[in-house]
């Protein structure tokens, strides 16, 4: 009778769990349009911001986890991006990590990186390399 419990609580078990149950990584933080600050960092240090670039590039973050780019009122860029856990080189924890589609070329921004925001209007992606470059940006909507 005990063989007989233990399965059926096992085969409850297996049948609760699904692989249809996968769970997003809130995006809530970081839903809105921000506006590029500058982008720095690299072994051989560089800094781009929008004046030594003559480039207004928005980032649009979406809660349905698209996005676009706009530079100078164009758009150069948009699809979906990704959210995932991984570890910082930066603190050593565990953060979100935000990827967008492989194809895309560079955008005068961090692609993928470390996402966090600081406050409630700054934004900054940073690429964890150890010779690593990050990009900052400042909410608008």
């Amino acid at each position: 009778m005990k063989k007989l419990i233990y399965l059926f609580v096992l085969t409850f078990g297996i049948i609760s769990c699904s692989s249809d149950d996968e769970t997003e990584i809130s995006n809530s933080d970081f839903v809105g349009i921000w506006n590029w600050t500058g982008t720095s960092g690299g072994l051989i240090y560089f800094e781009e911001t929008p004046e030594t670039t003559g480039k207004t590039i928005h980032l649009t973050l979406m809660d349905n986890y698209d996005f676009s780019i706009t530079e100078n009122g164009n758009e150069i860029s948009s699809g979906t991006y990704e959210l995932t856990l991984k570890k910082s080189i930066y603190s050593g924890e565990t953060e979100k990590f935000i990827q967008f589609p492989e194809n895309q070329q560079y955008t005068g921004i961090v692609n993928r990186g470390i996402i966090k925001t600081y406050e409630t209007n700054k934004l900054d992606i940073s690429d964890n390399n150890p010779d690593g470059i990050g990009s900052g940006f400042i909410k608008i909507e």
